[in-house]
């Protein structure tokens, strides 16, 4: 009995270390393919990892292509936009040369006239002192025609206040008078007298036997005709 118990003990033993060999077996051999799927995943991942650097640098590059085209067109159309605004302000300014030549011509001819004209009128003599030759003017006008502010002078005829104001004058002029109308003037005494004379008008006293009111005298359309020379300056 003891004989046959030890074969018993040794064959279990045996059937055992059997089964611990191949347990470590199939140990080693899981442990294998867990590090092949471990080196499997790496490269995976790291083939993953560098399909995502390349296609990040590659959207990247594209982004940086894109935003420097962007940039060169605005650069070209900003160039552009400069040199048409260049080309309009250079039109605008040879425009404004031109009508600064035009008024400059325009101008040196209004002082030449103005030259000549005060060549044309001297002043010899002024009841005040004399003033540039520049300063001369004459002043011409009439009354108005039927509507004459004539005034009734007690029955012996009319008178009259003749405005030169806007001649400008600022010494006391000299002034020609005359009376002009369509009938019975030819006889009137004073139109050719001046009285109160001032920078700005004098009166016209008519002594006539037949006009005795302002009314008689603008239905004959008496009027003062006058031209006064004098300074402005």
């Amino acid at each position: 009995v003891s004989t046959q118990s030890t074969g018993a003990l040794n064959s279990t033993a045996q059937k055992f270390l059997v089964m611990k060999f191949e347990n470590e077996a199939a140990m080693n051999s899981t442990a294998q393919k867990i590090l092949e799927i471990k080196l499997e995943n790496e490269a995976a991942m790291k083939s993953t990892v560098q399909k995502i650097q390349v296609q990040i640098k590659f959207q990247k590059e594209k982004v940086m292509n894109s935003t420097e085209q962007k940039i060169l067109a605005m650069k070209f159309e900003n160039e552009e936009a400069m040199n048409n605004t260049k080309v309009e302000l250079m039109n605008k300014t040879d425009a404004l040369a031109g009508n600064l030549v035009v008024a400059e011509e325009k101008l040196v001819n209004e002082i030449e006239g103005l030259k000549l004209r005060a060549k044309d009128v001297l002043i010899v003599s002024s009841e005040e002192e004399l003033r540039e030759p520049g300063c001369a003017r004459v002043c011409a006008g009439t009354t108005k025609r039927g509507d004459t502010d004539w005034g009734d002078w007690s029955g012996t005829g009319v008178y009259t206040y003749v405005d030169i104001s806007q001649c400008g004058f600022v010494t006391i002029p000299t002034v020609t008078t005359s009376l002009e109308g369509s009938g019975q003037h030819y006889d009137s005494t004073g139109v050719t007298s001046v009285y109160d004379l001032t920078t700005s008008g004098f009166y016209v006293w008519l002594l006539d036997s037949y006009v005795q009111s302002g009314s008689t005298a603008n239905s004959y359309l008496w009027t003062v005709d006058w031209v006064a020379a004098g300074f402005t300056c």
